[in-house]
């Protein structure tokens, strides 16, 4: 495969061996490899980094590899969104993927083609392989668009990254913001939501980068390909995931994109996967919402019991 490739990592050896063996199907030729230091205050970590340093430095195919290992814990916004700067400085388009994140073989081939399609199209600002749904959304082509961004496997341009605004303005600038309420979000549901969220940004109590690149692409009138078909998994649903605790119950399988893509007629926000993101994933209607509940109680009690049986084992 010839697109460049960045590898997002930190402190996972078994999610890092995962995802470079799955990487040998495609064996990328151009590898970029970011990984934060250790936190001082956490036990063990600077062992479990280093391991996960090792492993990437013995790929098993032969490419062409560049690194930028921290030497200090910058925390993952500021390591990421200077890491994805590093990766396109160099790249004009990429595709990026983070230590907990299987892709299918396909998502490849379906980021290189859209890639090249929309390399010339600058209200298109990524291409996402997630769609955090088990089954195919329903739409006529094999993507569509969106005004949300799913970071769980994505590729992008030099052209989009450059636009990135890190600062939150959209929302703090309450003109800005009320005209994105009126032309993007679905109802006060999700104005009140998308409010919160942001603050909580601003509060340092999310250390997030893709929240801000959202609030980039809504400033800048910009949409987003989404898959009809979940292209990508994530497997950071563990104890050392920094960011994947507000998506416990959300586990989705990947599933495999067939070829020739169908493509729809036209560059347009599809309302109905809008509404799924807003109404199923972020907001969340109150019947949704209780479903979401149930199935993190009901993972909660089988990973408990599961520890329960391991501990006797041991006895």
């Amino acid at each position: 495969m010839n697109t460049p490739v960045l590898l997002i990592h930190f402190n996972r050896p078994d999610s890092t061996l995962r995802q470079v063996q799955s990487l040998q199907v495609v064996a990328p030729k151009q590898v970029w490899l970011l990984c934060d230091g250790a936190r001082t205050n956490h036990r063990g970590e600077a062992e479990k980094v280093a391991k996960v340093r090792s492993i990437l430095d013995d790929l098993p195919w032969a490419c062409e590899v560049k690194r930028l290992y921290r030497q200090k814990n910058l925390g993952c916004f500021q390591n990421v969104s200077d890491g994805i700067s590093w990766f396109l400085r160099d790249c004009e388009a990429g595709i990026i993927l983070e230590d907990d994140v299987i892709a299918d073989p396909s998502f490849f081939r379906f980021s290189e083609e859209l890639l090249a399609r929309f390399a010339g199209s600058p209200e298109v600002f990524a291409i996402s392989g997630h769609n955090r749904r088990s089954e195919p959304l329903a739409i006529p082509a094999d993507y569509g668009f969106s005004n949300y961004f799913e970071c769980w496997g994505w590729a992008t341009w030099k052209r989009a990254w450059d636009e990135f605004d890190p600062s939150l303005d959209g929302w703090r600038h309450k003109e800005i913001w009320r005209d994105i309420c009126r032309r993007v979000l679905c109802g006060p549901r999700a104005c009140f939501y998308w409010d919160w969220i942001f603050r909580q940004v601003e509060n340092q109590r999310r250390d997030s980068w893709a929240y801000r690149f959202l609030l980039t692409i809504w400033q800048k009138e910009g949409s987003v390909v989404i898959p009809r078909r979940n292209l990508t998994e994530n497997i950071g649903f563990n104890a050392d995931g920094t960011q994947t605790a507000h998506f416990q119950g959300m586990e989705t399988a990947a599933f495999s994109q067939c070829f020739p893509l169908v493509h729809p007629e036209r560059v347009e926000v599809d309302p109905l996967i809008d509404h799924w993101f807003e109404d199923g994933v972020h907001s969340k209607s109150l019947p949704v919402r209780m479903s979401w509940l149930l199935r993190r109680v009901r993972a909660a009690l089988f990973a408990n019991v599961r520890h329960q049986r391991i501990s006797s084992a041991h006895l």
